[in-house]
C-alpha cells in the first residue's frame, strides 16, 4: 500500500521515515475504523489507494439505511446535507399533492425511485466517502500528535465503536416508533374529518318541508314517496329514462287535479275529510330531486369533486355511506331542486365539468 500523504507532516524524521509509514499506513486505517467490520474497509481502502481515483463499489450497510450508516460512522457532514435533501423533498412532494392535485400513487411511486436511487449512490460511493473521511482524520491526527502512537490513540478514540453502534440503533427504533405513531394519528383524524364535513353540508342543503300537515294528512300521498333506502342503493338508470321520469313527476299534478269542492255541498264537509285530501298535488311539492356524482372510496377524491362542483356554483354536498358489509364510501351529490327543469339544467352542467350526472329522488 502507498505512502499515505498525511504522513509528510512528519518529513523532518530519519530517512527510513517513508517504509515505517507504509508499512504503518494500515494500521492507522484500522485505528480510525474502530472494531466494526473493519476488514471491509481496509480491502476497499487498498483498492482505491492503488486506482489512485473514486471507483464504485458496494456497501451494503451504506444501501440499506444511509442516514444511520452516516451516523453510526460519524459522517456528519453527509449526514447533515442528507436530512436537508429529505427534508426538500417531502416539502416538494407536499407541494406536488397539494397545489397540483397529482394522485397519491403517482407521488408514492416518485418517493419510491427517489429512495431507491438514493440508496443505491450511498451503496455504491459509500466506501469511497468513508476512504475521503478516513483520510483527513488521519492527516489531522498525524500533524497534531507529536508520535504515531498518540495518533492512533487519537483515532482509536475518535472511531465508531459497538457501543455507538447500539445507541444509533435504539435512536433508528424511537424514530420509527415515533413516526408509526404519528402517522396512525394523521389517518384516525384523515378519515373522521371528511364525515363531518359531509353532515355539516348536507345540513346546509336540506330544505325544511312547507307543508308537512297536508302530507300527514293524505296518506295515499304519502305513500307514492319514495322510501330513503330505494335512493340509498345507488341503483343507475339511463339518463334519458331519469329524465322523462322527472318530467312526468313534475306535469303529474298539473295533469290530474281533483274537482274543487262546490259551494252547495258546504254543510256536507264537516262529515267527510278536508279537500286537501283529494289532492294529489302536494308529493310533487315536497319531492326533492337530486344529481348523484357518485360514489368515492377515497375521501380526498370526493372533496376534490365536491370543491370542482362548489366553485361551478351548484349546490354539492357529501354524505357519508355505510355498505351492508362495512366498508364505507363517500356520496358527492348535488340538489335538492323542487323541480325537473332545475334538475336537468343541473345535471347538463355537472356533465361538462365532466364528471357523471345521475338523476335520483328523495
Amino acid at each position: 500500500m502507498p505512502s499515505h500523504t498525511a504522513f509528510a507532516a512528519h518529513a523532518a524524521e530519519p530517512a527510513g521515515a517513508a517504509a515505517q509509514y507504509t508499512s504503518v499506513a494500515p494500521a492507522l486505517y484500522r485505528a480510525a475504523l474502530g472494531a466494526v467490520n473493519p476488514d471491509h474497509y481496509l480491502a476497499a481502502f487498498e483498492r482505491l489507494d492503488s486506482a489512485g481515483r473514486v471507483l464504485p463499489g458496494w456497501n451494503l450497510a451504506a444501501a440499506l439505511c444511509p442516514p444511520g450508516w452516516l451516523l453510526f460512522r460519524k459522517l456528519w457532514r453527509p449526514a447533515v446535507l442528507l436530512l436537508l435533501g429529505l427534508a426538500l423533498a417531502a416539502a416538494l412532494l407536499w407541494a406536488a399533492q397539494f397545489w397540483l392535485a397529482l394522485p397519491l400513487p403517482i407521488l408514492a411511486g416518485v418517493a419510491i425511485a427517489g429512495l431507491l436511487m438514493l440508496c443505491g449512490g450511498f451503496g455504491l460511493f459509500g466506501d469511497a466517502l468513508m476512504h475521503a473521511d478516513v483520510q483527513r482524520r488521519i492527516a489531522r491526527a498525524v500533524s497534531a500528535a507529536p508520535t504515531m502512537r498518540e495518533a492512533m490513540a487519537t483515532l482509536q478514540h475518535e472511531a465508531a465503536s459497538r457501543r455507538w453502534l447500539l445507541s444509533v440503533a435504539g435512536l433508528a427504533v424511537v424514530l420509527m416508533l415515533a413516526a408509526m405513531a404519528a402517522w396512525l394519528g394523521a389517518g384516525s383524524q384523515w378519515i373522521s374529518k371528511p364525515a363531518r364535513g359531509a353532515v355539516v353540508a348536507a345540513a346546509v342543503f336540506k330544505p325544511e318541508p312547507a307543508q308537512e300537515p297536508a302530507l300527514a294528512q293524505a296518506p295515499e300521498a304519502s305513500a307514492a314517496v319514495p322510501s330513503p333506502t330505494a335512493d340509498a342503493e345507488e341503483r343507475p338508470a339511463p339518463q334519458e329514462s331519469m329524465q322523462e321520469t322527472l318530467l312526468e313527476q313534475e306535469q303529474q299534478p298539473q295533469a290530474s287535479p281533483a274537482p274543487a269542492p262546490e259551494p252547495a255541498q258546504e254543510p256536507r264537509q264537516a262529515q267527510r275529510p278536508a279537500p286537501a285530501v283529494e289532492r294529489p298535488a302536494a308529493p310533487a311539492v315536497h319531492r326533492r330531486l337530486y344529481i348523484n356524482v357518485g360514489l368515492f372510496a377515497d375521501p380526498e377524491n370526493a372533496r376534490r369533486a365536491d370543491a370542482r362542483l362548489r366553485q361551478a356554483g351548484l349546490p354539492s354536498a357529501v354524505e357519508p355511506l355505510v355498505r351492508a358489509d362495512g366498508s364505507r364510501l363517500q356520496r358527492v351529490r348535488v340538489g335538492p331542486f323542487n323541480s325537473a327543469a332545475q334538475a336537468n339544467v343541473a345535471a347538463a352542467r355537472v356533465r361538462a365539468l365532466g364528471l357523471e350526472a345521475v338523476a335520483a329522488a328523495q
